[in-house]
């Protein structure tokens, strides 16, 4: 129950402002704002997944394994984690796009490291040079790769989820 209520805490937080302002403190490098985003994003999984795992604590086969005598460990490795897994990895994929656009919105911004060269960096010198309108070869590439590498990170979980789920298999 602690854990969520911090969670509903950290979803009154707005995601954008919450990873300015901690980049800002912090200092801008790689690792400072991986720690900004990973600090926002798990919000949601934690939430979607201890939904899942109270569902299926309620289901006739998990306490059947309960009244025959198996073990807390048991129940969450061979019944629980399973099922959850696909889900899991599904909003793992979520997570990866979000913190890639996150990622390019602070660089964006100017709060990513200025000794590396990233996508969000790219985008904004087009910006700032005033060419948006002009040369799209300045930052049509860097958009197209950030939309490639989220919906490749999508379509990578939507095929692992039909890989391990059954039910899937058969629409």
């Amino acid at each position: 129950m602690f854990l969520m209520r911090f969670v509903d805490v950290v979803f009154g937080l707005p995601f954008l402002p919450f990873m300015v302002v901690l980049v800002s403190l912090l200092g801008r490098s790689q690792m400072n704002a991986i720690i900004a985003i990973a600090v926002i994003t798990w919000r949601s999984v934690s939430r979607v997944v201890r939904s899942q795992v109270l569902s299926l604590r309620e289901l006739p086969y998990v306490k059947a394994a309960k009244v025959m005598g198996a073990g807390h460990f048991r129940i969450l490795y061979v019944h629980i984690f399973p099922n959850v897994l696909p889900l899991a990895v599904l909003y793992l994929a979520f997570g990866v796009v979000w913190a890639i656009l996150a990622h390019a919105d602070l660089c964006f911004l100017g709060f990513g490291d200025p000794e590396v060269v990233t996508w969000g960096e790219m985008i904004y010198s087009a910006w700032s040079a005033g060419v948006m309108t002009t040369a799209f070869w300045w930052y049509l590439p860097p958009a197209i790769f950030i939309a490639a590498v989220a919906s490749g990170a999508f379509f990578y979980a939507r095929a692992f989820e039909e890989v391990a789920n059954p039910r899937l298999k058969e629409r």
